[in-house]
């Protein structure tokens, strides 16, 4: 068993390194894909600009053109940018930048963006090697329910797009959370009673949250800065977008308490097949004493990061801190309190509805 093992574990160590080698490899190359001409730069001289508040400062620029018609053609521009990069960026050595080129490639009329491609496939190459090997098999679970939900997501979209005059985005996205919460349990673990458990506590949880932050949202509709929210102008149906959020914004959350509660209530029970269902729900409330406080903490910390920003250019220009979260930070203090209602609702549901299942069926599951 254990030569078994060993030799598994090398096969899936030596796939891991081929994979991650090949995709850093192919995206530090993949100039052909873009139809944006993409300079790499050579060199630069740099100088700052007098008579400015802040500081500006001006680049100096060659480089190598390295796809596409002009591909090996070097060219010598400028690039104006501030301290504090709000508009524009730094540039540096060995950066590759998407250009805007004259007719006859000899001049740059505008850097477009910056090639980052290759920092964000680096990145997720390191994030699935760590998660292969530290969950081993279960890693690889959840990389592939990653990316069913993904699929799910694109699918979503270009089915909206298609028929958005038929269809409630409200109800399309209720649907697809369910979808989402279904898929994800069931291939990230083996079919069993805490998996079922899991399932119908997150969709009751869900849906009972959902409803009263619904209900709530709905009294005071009238206060709700929604002309805050990114992109209002384009969005035709901004308040069902904000439910939408609202929906997916704590799902990770929910689905997470859930499965922690589900699963220790199991261990419990393969401990010992005849505990009570009083000793149960008190080993239950014991533990989420534990997970609520931490959970909380993160969907505080994703509103924080999501306005930080803002809030920035706020203090920036004088603005105070009730201001600024009042008319910037409102739309996403809504959403994370109605996420933090859903964690707190979803530990007593989840408690019961795992109580009551392994109970119905006497024992946890074997290993």
């Amino acid at each position: 068993m254990n030569k078994y093992i060993n030799k598994k574990s090398i096969i899936i160590v030596f796939i891991m390194l081929i994979f991650s080698i090949a995709s850093i490899v192919f995206v530090y190359n993949d100039h052909f894909l873009y139809k944006e001409p993409i300079l790499k730069i050579k060199t630069i001289s740099e100088e700052k600009l007098d008579g400015y508040t802040e500081p500006y400062f001006i680049q100096t620029i060659t480089g190598t053109i390295v796809n596409g018609e002009y591909k090996g053609k070097n060219i010598t521009f400028t690039n104006n940018y501030s301290y504090s990069e709000v508009y524009s960026d730094k540039l540096s050595k060995n950066s590759e930048v998407m250009l805007e080129l004259s007719k006859d490639g000899d001049s740059v009329l505008d850097i477009s963006n910056i090639k980052r491609d290759k920092y964000m496939v680096t990145l997720f190459v390191i994030f699935i090697d760590l998660i292969i090997i530290i969950a081993g098999i279960k890693g690889i679970k959840t990389i592939i329910s990653l990316f069913v939900n993904i699929i799910i997501t694109i699918m979503s979209v270009y089915f909206y797009k298609s028929n958005y005059n038929h269809i409630s985005l409200l109800a399309l996205y209720l649907f697809i959370c369910i979808l989402y919460i279904v898929c994800s349990l069931l291939i990230t673990n083996k079919k069993s009673k805490k998996v079922l458990s899991a399932i119908v506590s997150s969709i009751i949880s869900l849906i009972i949250s959902f409803t009263i932050s619904y209900i709530v949202i709905k009294i005071y509709n009238k206060s709700i800065p929604y002309w805050t929210m990114s992109y209002i102008d384009s969005i035709f149906d901004y308040k069902n977008y904000f439910y939408v959020s609202i929906l997916l914004c704590g799902l990770g959350a929910i689905m997470d308490v859930a499965i922690t509660m589900s699963s220790s209530l199991n261990e419990l029970i393969l401990k010992d097949p005849n505990i009570s269902e009083k000793s149960l729900i008190k080993s239950g409330m014991e533990i989420s004493k534990d997970i609520t406080g931490t959970m909380l903490n993160v969907m505080f910390y994703t509103m924080y990061v999501s306005i930080i920003p803002t809030l920035l250019i706020a203090f920036k220009n004088n603005v105070s801190l009730s201001t600024s979260l009042s008319y910037y930070g409102k739309i996403e203090l809504i959403t994370v309190l109605c996420s933090c209602i859903s964690i707190v609702l979803t530990i007593p549901i989840s408690l019961y509805v795992s109580v009551y299942i392994f109970k119905r069926f006497k024992v946890g599951d074997k290993k």
